[in-house]
């Protein structure tokens, strides 16, 4: 229980606090002008130092955590396994609570920091509150999902407005496994059902995440499903056993270089030998078309064009004419003689060539015949490594193989163990009944308490593992929303108080009765009154003046006697720490 909250500085106002409800009212005063407000006096800080002592998590530049408070130094008094304690902690040296006092039969005891001042890191101190306020270990972690002191002690002290939002959820971005494990353990459900289904959760996107990688591994393209897979594997084994062949009957020939430059030579000089053979079929066709196609002149070709011109030839030029005729038919043998000459040599030049193209073709299949099945050392050693390259794909490929059909053994047992999971939570639910029930009772009575019909908590149990929920009729509106939470919570200390957890205090700020009717405002807090009393705890809250329903209280009821502080906006020494923050 909390008896109070102090700080180093003069202008802090202490806070003492007794069992009960304890009401820390921001009032404004009547020598207020409109412009000052109430809402920043303190009563949220208030809220954040009780949080900041118990070891919630400090970023710097937030929070308490700022430049105004440097120097400062926050102490909460509080009892802790049933001794009276005094916890400092300070923004500036974050990771180290002061302890003062007894701390008999604690699982870990203070040691002196560098200054002598016993005290604890923000784990040990938070292992003590584990085991003091929950039952639970933390000095020894073990892997996987379990309830936490700091989780477990946000839903009795609502820090900041987004744990007013649900009554299952603390912050916003609260996973799911960490909404479950912990409402459950404080509903006094299996919550190492819920840690072993968030388990089965990661080992499906575990597996899913990998899958996805596997599908696109080393083959080229994307193989989406086993049959394709095994289908490539089948067609990369086909060309492995190929090239396995090709390599079996693979000859080295060690003046393989040199034959085959041979070889190379020997088709160069056929290819030379067959392009002059093409030349000298072109020039024989030539010499043969001009013997057959060249006529000899005669002897009156030349007198009978005179005749026809009318002019008679003296005798001195027919006998030259003759002389010239004679010389002419002498050109006409000789270039018949060379023609035919040329052609004898031309015919005997193609004949020789052609016997020498046979004689080199046979030569050249001499050598390709040699080389034939066999090869140089670099391209057997090309060939190996080829072969190997494929053997890796087919290897890796099987492994891919592999582990899909691993995987799909896998997700067929993870949804086997679900189902199994989902059946033996619903048989330890059953089980549980006795206990789980008087928390959905103790809410249905809160709630009826504050409104005509009584609400129901509920509790379902699905694939996906524990659900839970609130309905109190009218619940869309803001105010009915707000008292959900009430109830929850109230429910949560007034259970563990029956379960005898060591948890026996609820705080709450102001926004839990934003847009709360004031006649429900009167009846919760009545209700935290009568509740706190019968189940021995404490209940903290935080309010403006103005909020407090005086009008709407049973008879009997005296309110002033549970306000432990006001706070004012006469002047900034009204504020908590006795300056506006």
């Amino acid at each position: 229980m909390i008896r109070a909250v102090r700080a180093n500085k003069k202008g802090f106002h202490t806070a003492a606090f007794t069992p009960g409800v304890n009401l820390i009212l921001a009032d404004r005063s009547t020598a207020a002008g409109d412009k000052d407000t109430t809402n920043a006096l303190g009563k949220s800080t208030l809220i954040e130092i009780i949080d900041f002592c118990l070891a919630s998590n400090s970023s710097p530049g937030k929070g308490l955590r700022v430049e105004a408070l440097q120097g400062w130094a926050f102490t909460l008094e509080l009892s802790v396994a049933g001794n009276d304690v005094a916890v400092t902690r300070s923004p500036d040296v974050p990771n180290f609570f002061a302890i003062e006092g007894s701390t008999a039969g604690w699982p870990v005891q203070p040691t002196p920091d560098k200054e002598g001042v016993p005290g604890l890191d923000s784990k040990k101190w938070r292992a003590v509150l584990s085991w003091a306020l929950f039952g639970i270990s933390e000095l020894a972690p073990t892997p996987g999902y379990k309830p936490s002191a700091r989780s477990l002690l946000s839903y009795f002290v609502r820090n900041q407005t987004a744990a007013y939002n649900t009554p299952f959820k603390h912050f916003d971005n609260q996973k799911t496994w960490d909404i479950q494990v912990h409402n459950a353990f404080l509903l006094g459900l299996n919550w190492e059902k819920a840690a072993i289904w968030q388990q089965l959760k990661d080992q499906k996107n575990a597996l899913d995440a990998l899958k996805q990688a596997i599908k696109t591994g080393a083959v080229d393209g994307e193989l989406s499903s086993l049959g394709e897979l095994e289908a490539e594997r089948l067609r990369l084994n086909t060309h492995l056993e190929r090239e396995r062949e090709a390599l079996s009957n693979f000859r080295v020939l060690p003046q393989y270089r040199e034959i085959e430059a041979q070889a190379n030579r020997l088709t160069s000089e056929i290819h030379s030998q067959v392009n002059a053979n093409i030349v000298d079929k072109r020039r024989l066709e030539r010499y043969r078309a001009s013997l057959v196609g060249e006529d000899t002149p005669t002897t009156d070709r030349l007198e009978a064009l005179y005749v026809e011109a009318g002019i008679a030839l003296p005798g001195a030029v027919t006998k030259t004419l003759s002389d010239a005729r004679a010389f002419n038919q002498k050109i006409v043998a000789n270039r018949r003689e060379f023609i035919a000459g040329e052609v004898a040599a031309l015919e005997a030049a193609l004949t020789g060539r052609e016997a020498q193209i046979v004689t080199l073709t046979d030569r050249r299949a001499g050598y390709l015949g040699v080389l034939a099945g066999q090869g140089a050392l670099e391209e057997l050693t090309q060939l190996q490594e080829l072969h190997a390259g494929t053997r890796l794909k087919v290897d890796e490929l099987t492994n891919r193989i592999t582990q899909l059909r691993q995987m799909t053994t896998k997700s067929d047992t993870i949804k086997v163990e679900t189902v199994e999971l989902k059946r033996a939570t619903i048989l330890d639910y059953e089980e549980r009944r006795a206990l789980w029930s008087q928390a959905l009772g103790l809410f249905s009575e809160y709630s009826e308490t504050l409104y005509k019909a009584a609400g129901r908590l509920v509790i379902d149990i699905d694939d996906t593992g524990y659900k839970f929920d609130v309905e109190i009729a009218g619940s869309p509106s803001e105010g009915i929303s707000k008292m959900k939470i009430f109830c929850y919570d109230l429910m949560l200390i007034s259970f563990a108080r029956l379960r005898g957890l060591g948890i026996d205090f609820l705080i709450h700020d102001s926004t839990i009765f934003d847009g709360v009717d004031p006649r429900q405002r009167a009846h919760a807090l009545e209700l935290a009154a009568e509740m706190s009393g019968k189940y021995g705890f404490q209940y903290i809250c935080t309010l403006n003046t103005d909020m407090v329903p005086v009008n709407d209280f049973s008879s009997g009821f005296d309110i002033d006697a549970h306000v432990r502080m006001r706070l004012t906006d006469t002047d900034p020494s009204g504020s908590l720490l006795g300056f506006r923050f």
